[in-house]
């Protein structure tokens, strides 16, 4: 059959994708053919199971329709035409971001960034973001590692080289592409370099307006996986790949504005820490612990969280201190700003920001009384039991489901739908017997 002539004004040549977040975080979609998508946002039906299912395609029991297995119907999706790009270095692979809209808007991730944010805004503030995030690269395809032991993965370079010159340089091929998929993707970088663990990059996406930000973020991560398939390789984001190395962050730097002024910069302060800007923290500490799993979703998630890996393990904050879960960065109007250090790589980046910011507004309304700085390791400064982020997802999901503060921002539907994904990701995990287990109890006990 000929190609519809009446493709998208902005690629002609071919149909575009349609992709939109699941719980995950993972892009979902299809090639949509027939229709111009440049010019005004639009509404088609699609299968409202994406919201339904884990990871691995497997329907949660009990989910947020309450529907037989097979009784999935189709739901209102709403293209959204401003968010068109390239995604691809090979040929002219057109991707529009699209959002549940009518029934399920109140539980798609976009959604509910987007709620936040007006709430937000209602307070007259704008929010700037930008993600950081790390990944790894193996030398492996997807069938290398079904065959082979995790031990025989190899990685793109050998152990432990932070910010290395030499290993920038040796493969300068790769980071040209990164850049150029970026660039021509509309999301630009302000960083990118190898991190410490073998064949780990951080790639710091240069901040914008929030929802834009997190745009960026979901199409980043699914533009890395896609092009290191292409070169041979597969890239990932979990938290934690090994015990034996550190994990994979994907911190948020967010700033705040009204009238074009930066509300966190008070320059006769001390880090130039506003008042606003010490409310906004205490809020997103008072509520980390309730909030945590949106911004730590899977049972890896809490393999990163430990003392000593450059992860925080308490709610804590601090000026210019990495140990903690919030890093004041002080500077000139233009680049000051916060880091919110809790989440992983492994995150939906709509509703990490959705986490991070609305605690934050919530401590600006309810004004919680802001901690004292840390100056040293916030993991030796705090170690109390009682002072601990969630040690589990379950633990986590059980302070989100039972949370008013998070029923309140984020909305009861939602709370009840995505602390369900979240159980039911937990005991997915929890029955599996690991070779770990094996080896160590095998013989012994």
């Amino acid at each position: 059959m000929p190609t519809d002539p009446r493709l998208t004004g902005a690629n002609p040549a071919r149909a575009a994708m349609v992709g939109l977040s699941d719980f995950d975080g993972v892009l979902r979609g299809k090639h949509v053919l027939g229709e111009d998508l440049a010019g005004e946002d639009k509404v088609i039906k699609f299968s409202e199971a994406v919201l339904a299912w884990d990871c691995m395609d497997r329907v949660i029991p009990a989910s947020f329709t309450q529907k037989p297995l097979s009784a999935f119907g189709d739901a209102d999706l709403r293209i959204l035409s401003g968010t068109g790009r390239s995604v691809s270095h090979l040929g002219d692979q057109y991707l529009y971001l699209a959002e549940f809209a009518g029934a399920h808007e109140n539980i798609c991730p976009r959604g509910v960034l987007r709620k936040v944010l007006r709430r937000t805004a209602d307070h007259g503030y704008d929010c700037t973001a930008g993600f950081e995030f790390e990944f790894m690269l193996f030398k492996e395809n997807a069938d290398t590692i079904e065959d082979k032991p995790f031990g025989e993965w190899a990685p793109l370079t050998r152990g432990p080289f932070g910010y290395s010159i030499a290993r920038s340089v040796a493969q300068h091929e790769l980071f040209d592409e990164i850049l150029a998929i970026c660039e021509k993707a509309r999301i630009p970088l302000s960083g990118l370099h190898f991190e410490t663990g073998p064949a780990v990059v951080e790639a710091s996406l240069r901040h914008c307006d929030a929802l834009e930000a997190a745009d960026r973020a979901i199409i980043f991560k699914s533009m890395i996986k896609a092009w290191a398939q292409t070169r041979g390789m597969m890239a990932t984001f979990m938290a934690k790949v090994s015990e034996k190395w550190p994990g994979q962050s994907g911190h948020i730097h967010i700033s705040m504005s009204s009238d074009s002024k930066n509300v966190f910069y008070d320059g006769d302060a001390l880090g130039n820490v506003s008042d606003l800007m010490r409310q906004f923290i205490a809020g997103q500490l008072e509520y980390m612990n309730e909030f945590c799993v949106l911004a730590a979703p899977n049972v890896n998630s809490y393999k990163r969280l430990v003392p000593g890996c450059w992860a925080p393990i308490c709610p804590s904050w601090g000026l210019d201190n990495r140990s903690c879960a919030v890093r004041a960065i002080p500077g000139e109007p233009s680049a000051h700003r916060l880091e919110y250090r809790l989440p992983g790589a492994d995150v939906n980046p709509y509703l990490a920001l959705a986490c991070a910011i609305g605690s934050g507004i919530l401590g600006v309304e309810t004004g919680p009384e802001l901690p004292a700085s840390i100056v040293g390791d916030a993991s030796l400064e705090m170690c109390r039991p009682s002072a601990r982020l969630p040690q589990s997802l379950s633990e986590a999901t059980s302070r989100f489901a039972e949370s008013a503060a998070a029923s309140d921002v984020f909305g009861e539907r939602f709370v009840e739908a995505f602390a369900c994904s979240r159980r039911w990701e937990w005991e997915s995990v929890q029955h599996r017997v690991t070779d770990f287990e094996r080896r160590r109890y095998f013989e012994i006990i």
